[in-house]
């Protein structure tokens, strides 16, 4: 999904996505898989009932423009539901007025519905990165300078935080002086430096007695790893940490190498 411009996402969760601008108001996308084929008629009503437009009926918006979308579009006055065809994912649209075509249009045409079985791509404020398969959204939290997305499958967890400004943070320091301050949330005098320098901080986490006796057993709990970088350019940290079960090394190096600031910061 494209975010329109002049719009930031203010809340994240699974599911649910509420993004608000100041000439845009606001707008909440829910997103679900089809349980049974959708039906206007049907589940349109509920929909239009939870939205507070249980008067109005959810039909097909037939316009030239949404021949190009990956299935079939209903439209109420503030409400438009999108059916993914071939993925059978739904995605419900609620505005605050009715949109206008320059804010509905994109949005639409943006929409893709990405499984969780394959390696998903995620742009948001000033960041970027892709989460490999399986992983699903955990937690987000979005506070002035500091930003923390958590992904988990089972027992892993992969954590994504971007902190700023980073020369207040540093205070004219380098990376390798101020590493702690940047650790993971909760994870402080648990993480070592294995290496370290200006830009960049490679951290472990140490093993506990228990730990290294389920590492002899082949169990990965309570491991932990990751990098810090200081991305001076963009005035950003960027720490990205692993616990559980290791990654492949090809899917580590793909999973820190797609973790970046946007140009557009």
């Amino acid at each position: 999904m494209a975010i329109p411009a002049g719009m930031e996402p203010v809340t994240l969760d699974r599911g649910f996505i509420r993004l608000a601008g100041r000439d845009c108001g606001s707008v909440d996308l829910r997103f679900g898989a089809e349980k049974s084929r959708f039906s206007p008629e049907r589940d349109g009503r509920r929909i239009l009932r939870a939205a507070g437009l249980g008067s109005e009926r959810l039909l097909p918006c037939d316009e030239a423009w949404t021949r190009s979308l990956p299935g079939p579009l209903y439209c109420a006055s503030r409400l438009s539901v999108l059916r993914f065809g071939q993925t059978r994912g739904l995605v419900a649209m609620l505005f605050p007025a009715p949109p206008r075509p320059d804010l509905l249009q994109p949005l639409c045409r943006s929409l893709a519905w990405v499984p969780a079985t394959r390696w998903r791509s995620w742009s948001c404020y000033d960041i970027a990165f892709e989460t490999p398969p399986g992983y699903l959204l955990h937690q987000a939290a979005f506070r002035q300078g500091h930003f923390r997305l958590q992904f988990r499958k089972g027992g892993a967890l992969i954590v994504f935080e971007r902190l700023a400004p980073a020369d207040v943070l540093l205070d004219g320091q380098p990376l390798r002086s101020r590493f702690e301050r940047f650790l993971p949330a909760g994870g402080r005098g648990g993480y070592d430096m294995v290496a370290g320098g200006d830009r960049e901080i490679v951290i472990s986490r140490r093993p506990g007695h228990f730990g290294r006796l389920l590492a002899m057993l082949g169990v990965h709990a309570g491991t932990g790893h990751g990098l810090i970088r200081h991305v001076a350019e963009a005035n950003r940290i960027l720490n990205l940490t692993e616990e559980g079960a290791p990654l492949p090394e090809t899917d580590r190096q793909r999973l820190h190498a797609s973790y970046a600031v946007t140009p557009a910061y």
